[in-house]
């Protein structure tokens, strides 16, 4: 972001929080819509600009960590409490937590290798340096095409990397390719080789969990219906990385697995610390399935979802 609209963001920012101005007064101030107000006040909320911070000892559930450790044996789950209705602050709220937890396990000279995805980008966004040197993030799946720009993950390794006061590389390559033969050869190319290298040797790995039903990729075209339907057919009902899994968490094995550039299910467990991300209603058999199959070793989830999940215990 340019110092000049970052500067403006945080005027506006101060004139409706602090001076308590109301989005009509600043609207006509600096001669825009109140719709354009609400606009950069969100943006500047998205980037970080903007933070709220709520004093309560329970911040986390910590009683429903603890069962979700012990029920699925993962490392760390962090279940942020339901504090609004509205997805976006969800997003908001799973993001600050992953952001926490990375804040606590960063250290000099570690690769972070992430995906795509709205709740990626905005631990990218909200990110901050903590002082530690020699960062590099690196993208772990290939790109979703021109209408998500914004998620695509070099984007978002970019944003990250400038956060942390560290590099990114870039993987130029879309997700999905026409046939496998087209991925062998994509895959012989150095500048692919390098950056997929680099993602199996991070220290971290940061992914979010898909469903496959109201999946981004099938509202964008990306996943046609014939290859959503022969998803559903053999059982899938999530991805993660644009891997796709049963309801145990077992990798569902199609014609679309052979022609996707990124890292394998296999490759992304034997990183040290995969975190993923993930909440929601629309989750939360997704969530279940990937917990099942021990698919990451830190989960973030809401209150919510964690709640639907040790139901079923």
């Amino acid at each position: 972001m340019i110092d000049s609209r970052k500067r403006r963001l945080a005027e506006i920012s101060y004139k409706y929080y602090i001076d308590n101005m109301s989005q009509n007064e600043i609207a006509k101030e600096y001669s825009i819509s109140r719709s354009m107000v609400s606009t950069l006040l969100t943006e500047a909320r998205e980037s970080g600009i903007i933070k709220f911070i709520i004093e309560d000892s329970d911040l986390y559930c910590f009683d429903l960590q603890k069962q979700i450790e012990k029920i699925f044996g993962i490392r760390k789950a962090i279940i942020v409490p339901k504090l609004s209705n509205n997805e976006d602050n969800l997003i908001y709220q799973l993001a600050d937590g992953c952001i926490d937890y990375l804040n606590q396990i960063i250290e000099d000279e570690m690769t972070i290798t992430i995906s795509w995805g709205r709740t990626v980008r905005a631990i990218a966004n909200r990110i901050r340096s903590t002082g530690k040197s020699n960062l590099l993030i690196v993208p772990m799946v290939g790109g979703l095409g021109n209408k998500m720009t914004r998620y695509h993950s070099n984007i978002v390794c970019d944003i990250m990397a400038k956060n942390l006061g560290g590099n990114s590389y870039g993987l130029y390559a879309p997700v999905f390719v026409s046939t496998k033969e087209i991925k062998d050869i994509i895959f012989q190319d150095k500048s692919i080789k390098k950056v997929l290298e680099r993602c199996k040797k991070a220290d971290i790995a940061i992914v979010s969990i898909g469903n496959i039903l109201s999946s981004v990729m099938r509202q964008i075209d990306i996943l046609e219906e014939k290859e959503v339907e022969e998803l559903l057919s053999k059982g899938a009902i999530g991805d993660m990385n644009t891997s796709f899994f049963d309801k145990e968490g077992n990798i569902v094995q199609t014609k679309l697995y052979e022609r996707t550039i990124s890292l394998t299910m296999d490759e992304l467990k034997n990183i040290p610390t995969v975190i993923a991300v993930a909440g929601g209603e629309l989750k939360i058999e997704a969530i279940h399935g990937a917990l099942k199959g021990k698919l990451m070793d830190v989960i973030i989830l809401d209150e919510g979802a964690a709640r639907a999940i040790l139901s079923n215990y």
